[in-house]
């Protein structure tokens, strides 16, 4: 029989007492798991730097957390930043 490799860490699934969550600090925490993701699949700096502060102007543009986010808000934004008159591209790429 083979052996296996895994076995159970004792432990709780559901904290003891209910945990109150920012969620502009959720959100944060999610980014910043975004990040280190990349960064150890080995993402350029460059590239990763430059993604994250594109999803950071957009994330700060929208308003809200991003699973509150709508169509409506989308189109508030991208119309915002027509009515500015930044170009196609610009728009295509959010803030």
């Amino acid at each position: 029989m083979v052996e296996s490799r895994l076995r159970v860490i004792e432990g709780r699934a559901v904290p003891e007492v209910p945990v109150a969550w920012d969620p502009w600090e959720f959100q944060a925490l999610c980014v910043e798991a975004f990040v280190a993701s990349w960064r150890a699949r080995g993402f350029s700096p460059v590239t990763v730097d430059n993604d994250i502060g594109l999803l950071e102007r957009t994330l700060k543009a929208l308003g809200r957390p991003a699973w509150d986010v709508t169509p409506e808000d989308i189109d508030r934004v991208v119309g915002g930043l027509a009515v500015e008159g930044r170009a196609p591209s610009t728009r295509g790429r959010v803030p």
